[in-house]
């Protein structure tokens, strides 16, 4: 006989059979919480990043020359040689802005006649004296070196007028920080010779330009025996180290800034170049690094910019911080609707453009070609009492300006700094 199955029911539910084997689990325990950061640490790990931040950056100023020059006059040891070398350096700098041609800084000895120190004991260590043409302005000298030292935190701690040896105007700036001058700085003006048959009539300035990521064509024209600027351009392979030679060679320098031309990139001016799809703040900031880079310059030229020159935001970015750095704008070859020289004037920066380029002859293979043109642009300086003539540079005119910018051949036409052709702005 079969066993009946018991069959269980619970209340209201349905018929289930016994569980063969009923097993009691013990019962899980609690998962701890995670614990929070409290809000006191997290407001000392703020100020704890903060703290970090600010050391860091307070080294890093500290590397500068103007961190350098604060902490001399924070610690009163604004007579330390190395505090000397700092104002030095922002002095050249900002003779360069002012247009001062390097070749017209000359160092005078301590114990000279004409110091102008009320106590010879704490009389500057270093006294230059710098020349400026008869027809210079003292007073934008003055203004452009001053803004320029006292942007570096640099102090002008004197300044007064009067009238040399040689009835010279002169201008006598006390420069140095922390109450303690550090130098003297004489601009002198010589006065102008009626009649002097020594002195040129007509004046000519001259920039090789061209040389492209060529950096041995350029090395050799910067060391070239003849007087010329040479336009230089940014943000290339080894640009640095070019511009540092040209500098220590006493060559004027022009910034050739690359600027966005017609069929980009088809036609392309180089690395770095200003698009005009960039911020305006990008343009800045890129113009900015161009001239740290290359420290005092006579101008910046456009390398070409076909696009960019008529485009008012591009070149607002640009003029903007060329006003702000006081340095003129050489337009070459100006395209058709280019804004440059009406924004120019609104925005204070001094504009002009080359009255010739020597482009076709300098690659002509006869050499007669060039010295024709040449011959030609020495007399039409003379009808027009200046020139600023652009020089493609090539092997050509490598050989052929030594010979042609020797005094003896280019008479009445005196070469000149282009510094001294180009008009600056005081404001």
């Amino acid at each position: 006989m079969c066993r009946p199955t018991h069959f269980l029911r619970d209340a209201g539910g349905p018929l289930t059979t016994p569980r063969a084997d009923l097993t009691v689990r013990a019962p899980m325990p609690k998962r701890r919480s995670k614990r929070s950061i409290s809000p006191r640490a997290i407001i000392v790990l703020v100020v704890l990043a903060l703290v970090l931040f600010v050391i860091g950056e307070g080294w890093l100023m500290l590397r500068t020359d103007r961190g350098q020059i604060l902490a001399a006059r924070w610690l009163g040891r604004s007579d330390e040689p190395r505090i000397t070398q700092i104002v030095s350096r922002n002095i050249r700098h900002g003779l360069g802005v002012a247009g001062v041609v390097p070749d017209s800084i000359r160092e005078l000895p301590p114990s000279s006649a004409d110091d102008s120190s009320d106590d010879p004991a704490r009389a500057p260590r270093v006294r230059w004296r710098i020349g400026l043409p008869p027809d210079a302005s003292l007073l934008q000298a003055n203004h452009a070196l001053t803004q320029s030292l006292e942007d570096s935190g640099i102090e002008v701690m004197k300044g007064r007028e009067r009238v040399g040896r040689s009835e010279d105007q002169q201008v006598v700036l006390l420069v140095g920080s922390g109450g303690r001058a550090t130098h003297e700085v004489i601009f002198s003006r010589m006065p102008v010779i009626q009649g002097d048959p020594a002195q040129p009539d007509a004046r000519m300035a001259i920039v090789v330009y061209g040389f492209g990521d060529d950096l041995e064509l350029a090395s050799a024209f910067v060391k070239l025996p003849a007087p010329f600027a040479v336009a230089l351009p940014a943000g290339t392979r080894g640009g640095v180290g070019l511009f540092k030679a040209a500098r220590d060679q006493g060559r004027e320098i022009v910034l050739h800034l690359p600027l966005e031309p017609i069929n980009y990139p088809q036609v392309d001016p180089g690395p770095g170049t200003i698009l005009v799809t960039m911020k305006p703040q990008d343009i800045a900031r890129t113009v900015r690094r161009y001239l740290d880079q290359a420290g005092p310059v006579a101008a910046v030229a456009n390398h070409m910019g076909s696009l960019a020159t008529q485009d008012m935001t591009v070149m607002a970015a640009i003029f903007r911080e060329l006003h702000r750095q006081r340095v003129p704008f050489l337009h070459v070859s100006p395209a058709a609707g280019a804004v440059c020289k009406a924004l120019s004037s609104e925005l204070g920066v001094a504009y002009a453009e080359p009255d010739a380029v020597i482009e076709y002859e300098a690659r002509a293979a006869a050499p007669a070609v060039l010295e024709k043109r040449w011959k030609s642009l020495l007399a039409e300086a003379r009808d027009r009492g200046q020139l600023v003539v652009l020089v493609r540079a090539t092997p050509h005119t490598r050989k052929f300006l030594p010979a042609a910018l020797d005094p003896k051949r280019l008479k009445g036409v005196s070469v000149v700094p282009l510094a001294s052709l180009l008009r600056r702005p005081t404001l």
